[in-house]
């Protein structure tokens, strides 16, 4: 695979339809294998932290690394680094369900109350679907990691879906490679949320314009407002690294 290297994360230039193949590759790895999807909010975190970033670490350690940023794309053509493809979390998890990649696998999602996974149980049931969600703070708590752990293993996944905002999904994601012994790992935020219908994807057109963002912001103010704002003051550092 292409890949576009960057002092703040290497990136797999891949298409979306690649992308899927390979995942579906990892559900039948004899290893643990770990993907993450990358945005601007992420990479804000990372030059705040520098060299010593977990989170950069982890990345660099994934076995398929995504751009999931128009605007980060943007930034990187700037550089003379192509993108050819963003691969939007959400919209690979979306294709993932929706195109019956997973039919007679073993399906775990890790986040998300019991009425979001109610609503994805009933819109795929087809599907061999087992949930978890752990509490707020839960990655400082040994214990509550533990239980994850020993639920995942419990399941054996073949696709395992952590949906609890990051870094705490990435820093679970290598706890949990280091006790299973297959399937594949994918680090997808909010997708859950998205795929149940809690959250809306922006329309075409916004899409179409990169304003992704600002559609979510609108959706979720008390929130986002703050923290794109951090972001969008770390946009000039971020170009530097790239």
């Amino acid at each position: 695979m292409d890949i576009i290297e960057t002092r703040l994360v290497n990136l797999h230039n891949v298409s979306m339809e690649s992308a899927i193949d390979t995942v579906k590759k990892f559900s039948e790895s004899s290893r643990v294998e770990i993907v993450v999807t990358p945005n601007i909010d992420h990479l804000a975190r990372i030059v705040t932290e520098g060299e010593s970033s977990q989170l950069k670490a982890i990345y660099n350690r994934s076995s398929l690394c995504l751009c999931d940023s128009r605007i980060l794309q943007k930034l990187l053509k700037q550089k003379n680094k192509i993108i050819d493809e963003v691969i939007p979390g959400s919209t690979l998890t979306q294709l993932l369900f929706d195109q019956k990649h997973m039919v007679d696998k073993k399906v775990l999602i890790v986040g998300g109350k019991q009425h979001v996974f109610d609503v994805i149980s009933t819109k795929y049931p087809t599907l061999n679907l087992h949930h978890i969600n752990p509490p707020m703070g839960f990655i400082n708590k040994e214990d509550e990691v533990n239980k994850v752990i020993e639920f995942a293993v419990t399941v054996q996944p073949d696709f395992l879906f952590l949906a609890v905002g990051s870094p705490r999904q990435e820093i679970l994601a290598e706890r949990l490679q280091a006790k299973l012994s297959k399937g594949v790992v994918l680090c997808v935020g909010a997708s859950i949320l998205f795929l149940a219908g809690e959250e809306k994807r922006a329309p075409q057109w916004v899409q179409k314009f990169h304003l992704e963002w600002c559609f979510r912001m609108l959706q979720n103010p008390k929130v986002l407002v703050k923290r794109y704002f951090g972001n969008f003051l770390k946009l000039q550092k971020i170009y530097r690294n790239l």
